[in-house]
């Protein structure tokens, strides 16, 4: 019995497993805390990336 305790204990395997999903979960975690600045962040990217007035359209001029 001491050598099956003794080896469940020594067993490794499956740790990273363990925390890959452990990492995520704190992802998760920071994403539900910080969903307000991350979504105001996001909009404000997507509001100066495709506003139109910050684009000149060029001018042709005919060749004489």
């Amino acid at each position: 019995m001491k050598m099956f305790i003794r080896k469940l204990i020594l067993n490794q395997e499956g740790i990273n497993t363990v925390e890959i999903v452990i990492l995520v979960a704190i992802a998760i975690g920071l994403a539900l805390i910080f969903r307000a600045q991350i979504s105001n962040f996001l909009n404000s990217i997507f509001a100066d990336t495709f506003d139109t007035s910050r684009f000149a359209l060029p001018t042709v001029t005919p060749v004489p």
